[in-house]
């Protein structure tokens, strides 16, 4: 099976992923739901999730040059009023995407790992919180996340939704 074959394959997965995670939006640096979700799923996946500050971090492959994946993990303090079956249940909500960008990571973690031999150098993965409040990055760094392994190059993506219900 190839890499786009088992992308399709992961789409239900990343949608319940994201749809859970929106449901359960929390804020700031303490996400304690968002966090053991996220440590479940990856260890699910064959990984071996570490704390890393308030955040959570994974590496996979062996050897060679290391490339860290960042998704954030927060929401913002507003009341969601979306009706939408997932609707945020506790006054918080995702409304800057960072749902997304956990649940595509995670789906990026799940393929990685069933390509891992393939690798050819490293992938450390990066879930941060506190964004919204630019305390997450420091915190994580401050913990140690571009070290053991060091830190060839980062990538991260941010996304605006059209709509909540996509």
């Amino acid at each position: 099976m190839n890499y786009y074959e088992r992308a399709l394959e992961l789409k239900d997965e990343t949608i319940a992923n994201r749809r859970h995670i929106h449901k359960n939006a929390e804020t700031g640096l303490d996400l304690p739901k968002t966090k053991a979700y996220v440590m479940e799923k990856l260890t699910e996946y064959g990984l071996e999730p570490k704390d890393c500050g308030y955040g959570v971090t994974a590496t996979l492959g062996k050897g060679g040059k290391v490339l860290l994946l960042r998704a954030d993990m927060d929401a913002l303090p507003m009341k969601e009023e979306t009706g939408l079956p997932f609707c945020s249940i506790n006054g918080k909500m995702h409304a800057c995407g960072h749902d997304f960008h956990t649940s595509a990571l995670l789906g990026a973690a799940k393929l990685l790992k069933a390509h891992e031999s393939e690798l050819k150098g490293q992938v450390k993965l990066m879930f941060q919180p506190a964004e919204e409040i630019m305390d997450g990055a420091n915190d994580m760094i401050a913990a140690g996340i571009l070290e053991n392994p060091h830190v060839d190059a980062a990538m991260a993506i941010h996304v605006l939704h059209d709509s909540l219900g996509k």
